[in-house]
């Protein structure tokens, strides 16, 4: 099984949190330990620049057309704040940065129920 992990974050304010899911996802990794299972993680990162253009769109405001593709994405996930967690097309957390223990527990709990149906 393919497990897609997808990690929305503003660039510069949430590299740090980038950091831990990024550690959280390795140690999930080793625990899980050699599988026919592949965790797959990818980060987006969104630009402060643009963010206020963004929060707008997703609103229902008007943009560049060159971000019609993310404010789809972020629609489809009902994703409003940032930083967001995706697993397998489901959000999981949504504009908290919670502590490494939480976020663990969280994602590890997801992928055990993912294995697991």
């Amino acid at each position: 099984m393919i497990i897609n992990i997808k990690l929305y974050v503003i660039n510069g304010r949430d590299d740090k949190y980038l950091e831990m899911i990024r550690g959280i996802i390795k140690d999930i990794m080793s625990e899980l330990g050699p599988s026919n299972h592949i965790i797959r993680f990818v980060s987006v990162k969104i630009s402060r620049d643009y963010l206020d253009i963004i929060r707008g769109m997703l609103l229902g405001g008007e943009g560049p057309a060159e971000f019609i593709p993310i404010i789809n994405e972020l629609r489809e996930y009902e994703v409003f704040d940032l930083p967001a967690l995706i697993i397998n097309g489901r959000k999981i957390t949504e504009g908290c940065k919670s502590n490494p223990t939480e976020v663990k527990h969280l994602i590890l709990s997801f992928i055990k129920e993912l294995l697991h149906n």
